[in-house]
């Protein structure tokens, strides 16, 4: 069967398109980062409770909860939040025979020595530790994007050029772009921790080692050269 003269010289058109549409075409990437120091540290603390009386239990847990509150609101610069309540039963032989009640707390602070004395504190009331680190600050990392991102763009940019100067061509065009700055909220970086040693009468100051975390921004695109 014989095609229309009229679709043939449309298939024509249409690879002859998409050969010119792609034609010179290149991808390319680059970054840039720069190293930041940790200055938030955070912190989660817990209470918990284990016995037969679940109303008792879950009482014990929210006064220790409620006085915890109650010392870190009057820390100046350290933020608290409560977390996850939790009432779990205790089983043996496959019958319940007592109850786990536990809350969580969250601390932050950009003060590391205030906020270790009140750990330390929150551990002679009865608290424990369940993850202690540090991560960097929103307001230290918004302050340092746009420095990133301009200096990862330039890069792209003299790459980009350099590469049509070196095929002798006379310039480029920008195809395709994408910044990636790995998202708004960074993982906590745990660094050599040591948590609080418990004495007789007292709880020693938590120590940690701040470090650094890299901010880091990449940029992938796709140019077309020019003749």
């Amino acid at each position: 069967m014989r095609l229309p003269l009229i679709l043939v010289l449309s298939f024509a058109s249409l690879a002859a398109f998409a050969e010119e549409a792609f034609y010179n075409r290149v991808a390319l990437s680059e970054q840039a980062g720069i190293e930041l120091k940790n200055d938030l540290m955070v912190a989660t603390l817990f209470a918990q409770s284990e016995g037969q009386d679940a109303a008792g239990l879950a009482d014990t847990v929210n006064r220790a909860i409620s006085q915890a509150l109650r010392r870190a609101r009057r820390l100046r610069g350290v933020e608290v939040s409560t977390q996850g309540y939790r009432t779990q039963p205790i089983y043996q032989k496959g019958r319940v025979v007592g109850w786990r009640v536990r809350q969580d707390i969250r601390l932050q602070s950009r003060n590391a020595k205030a906020l270790g004395a009140l750990i330390a504190d929150l551990q002679a009331g009865g608290l424990r530790v369940s993850s202690l680190g540090y991560q960097l600050s929103p307001e230290t990392r918004r302050k340092h994007l746009d420095e990133v991102t301009d200096t990862a763009l330039k890069r792209f940019s003299r790459r980009a050029a350099r590469i049509a100067k070196t095929l002798g061509k006379k310039g480029y065009r920008l195809v395709r772009l994408s910044v990636n700055d790995g998202g708004n909220s960074p993982p906590i970086a745990l660094r050599r921790t040591m948590m609080a040693e418990a004495s007789a009468d007292r709880v020693r100051p938590v120590t940690l080692e701040a470090g650094t975390t890299r901010l880091s921004v990449s940029v992938n695109g796709e140019i077309e050269l020019r003749d």
